[in-house]
């Protein structure tokens, strides 16, 4: 590490308690009626000098101090409380909170105690059955021991959702599909782009769907930032977007208000200022309806 990557150490040591690690989470829309079936979490770090830093700012300093297995168990864990949340307020009413999607690395699969990690935190949170689900990369789940099937079968058995996230962005893409017990795929954004460019990136973005809907899959699509694109996915009978055109990562609060069936941010969070995370994106333009149910 250099030495301004080694003066982050202190203060992410200190980030676990202090409340400057945290969760923002970014709605998953339905293409066909705008409702947020689910959302995703996206860790975060409000450093106090430097302003919110995403993982790729700080978690190589984590890797190199030793931390990233830390930092791993916090965020599921604080996902895993933040499910609860969402349905312990939505109790007495006909909601049903979206469902909660969380990255999960090659560290953490392998690790002898994950599945026993997962079990004792959704049993001890009391998670209805589909309030969670676990994200892996393909990279991730294609270079993983070969019992990774019956790993994710066992997951699964607990209550989470099992999803494959960057979905045709390694070569082991439809093997993938016939091999592991799944219940979504997330298509990675540069289709979308290649969609725009010909024809072909379109009929590869087609056949990708209807190959997931065949096993009965939910089809997300990640990056979607037009409404052009949403459009142009809806036809082609995809599930669900995220993306800058609905809504980037809000914090809690904010996601609450979405969860609850509240409409979308006010976007009070996109002050100016250094520290703000939001100034980057236009405002949502696609409305955001009450939850429909989780998936």
């Amino acid at each position: 590490m250099t030495a301004l990557e080694l003066n982050l150490v202190p203060a992410l040591c200190a980030a676990f308690d202090d409340g400057s690690l945290q969760l923002h989470y970014q709605p998953e829309v339905d293409l066909r009626n705008g409702s947020v079936p689910a959302m995703e979490a996206f860790l975060r770090w409000q450093h106090p000098d430097r302003g919110l830093l995403s993982p790729a700012q700080f978690m190589p300093v984590a890797e190199a101090a030793g931390l990233s297995e830390q930092v791993g168990r916090w965020v599921l864990r604080t996902a895993v409380a933040e499910a609860r949340t969402w349905h312990e307020m939505a109790s007495g009413t006909t909601i049903r909170p979206p469902r909660l999607w969380v990255n999960v690395t090659a560290d953490q699969l392998t690790r002898p105690d994950f599945a026993v990690e997962v079990a004792g935190l959704v049993s001890g949170r009391g998670l209805p059955p589909g309030a969670l689900g676990l994200e892996f990369t393909e990279q991730t789940l294609g270079l993983a021991h070969i019992g990774v099937p019956r790993l994710l079968s066992h997951l699964r058995s607990f209550g989470p959702a099992i999803g494959v996230d960057g979905f045709g962005t390694w070569y082991a893409s439809m093997s993938t599909l016939d091999v592991l017990p799944l219940d979504m795929v997330k298509i990675d954004g540069r289709f979308l782009h290649a969609m725009q460019r010909d024809l072909e990136g379109e009929a590869v973005l087609a056949s990708i769907i209807t190959l997931a809907h065949r096993r009965r899959l939910v089809v997300t699509a990640e990056g979607v930032d037009s409404m052009v694109i949403a459009s142009r996915l809806a036809a082609m009978s995809c599930d669900r977007g995220a993306g800058r055109l609905f809504c980037p990562p809000v914090p809690t609060d904010d996601a609450r208000m979405i969860a609850l069936g509240r409409g979308r941010p006010d976007r009070r969070h996109a002050r100016s200022g250094p520290a703000s995370h939001a100034t980057s994106h236009p405002p949502a333009t696609v409305p955001i309806r009450t939850p429909a149910g989780a998936g």
